[in-house]
């Protein structure tokens, strides 16, 4: 079993949603990709696969495209937190690979997951488990409104928050702080599709029987076996996340200034934002 399983119908639909058709979209691909050759301040020419993902994650406006694109590689020196040292092949992230990791670590290996999805996935929408089994009161308590804050922009910014549901299931009480907060910087939209489960029920809704975990009563592979599957993955991609670590925008290049961010001001300051 593929751990990206993406056939030809999941794009055909994704294209049939957004009103393009197989021509019009690789037109658009190739015009985004002559884009980034006129862009001095970009490090890389980006890949075909990666741009078809880009425009799918802008409902295929190719000026958003554009901005997401240039943001995917300015991102890195804007939040250093979650790029540097972020390589899969670092001990400390081996190890974090097999027990329950910081709030930036796990961050790391979420962006890194979807560094691999730009290449093989057809991201067309998010649906985010968090299972809080195991979670403690001192684990929750790590999600600062800063962390939260930078999350949420690296979401914003380059991957379009394409959230269908995030659901955080045996959940506990003292979940409320991080719930409270992310409905201060989510738009109300977004904010509905969070749901908060005593139990993890919910999945058998949400997913096949074919496609959930057994380890919640499903016939599809363990989150051992997925696990496993995600560190081969990460192995096939070494090169890719190897040159990752060199790749950064060339400021003094760039054609036009970056404008300024609501939540991210583009010189790394945060706005405060007062949490009840």
């Amino acid at each position: 079993m593929d751990l990206f399983h993406v056939d030809e119908t999941v794009w055909k639909k994704a294209l049939e949603l957004f009103d393009r058709t197989e021509k019009s979209f690789e037109e658009d691909v190739e015009t985004v990709k002559e884009w980034t050759k006129t862009q001095p301040h970009l490090p890389e020419i980006m890949e075909d696969a990666k741009i078809r993902n880009f425009l799918i994650l802008n409902k295929c406006s190719i000026e958003k495209t554009k901005q997401k694109i240039d943001m995917y590689y300015t991102i890195r020196s804007l939040i250093p937190d979650f790029y540097d040292d972020s390589n899969p092949k670092l001990p400390h992230l081996q190890e974090y690979m097999d027990v329950i990791c910081s709030p930036v670590f796990m961050t790391i290996q979420i962006y890194n997951i979807s560094e691999i999805r730009l290449y093989e996935d057809c991201m067309v929408g998010e649906i985010l488990i968090f299972d809080m089994q195991d979670i403690s009161l001192d684990d929750v308590a790590k999600f600062t409104p800063t962390l939260l804050s930078k999350i949420f922009t690296v979401y914003k910014n380059v991957y379009s928050i394409r959230l269908k549901g995030l659901y955080f299931i045996n959940s506990f009480p003292y979940i409320r702080p991080i719930i409270a907060f992310l409905k201060l910087i989510l738009k109300p939209k977004v904010f509905q599709r969070i749901y908060v489960c005593e139990d993890s029920a919910i999945l058998n809704e949400i997913f096949s029987k074919e496609t959930l975990p057994k380890d919640y009563g499903g016939q599809g592979p363990s989150l051992d076996e997925l696990n496993e599957m995600l560190k081969a993955k990460f192995r096939e991609y070494q090169d890719r996340f190897d040159l990752l670590d060199k790749l950064r925008v060339n400021e003094n290049l760039r054609p036009k200034k970056l404008n300024n961010d609501e939540l991210l001001g583009f010189y790394g300051n945060f706005k405060k934002l007062d949490v009840d």
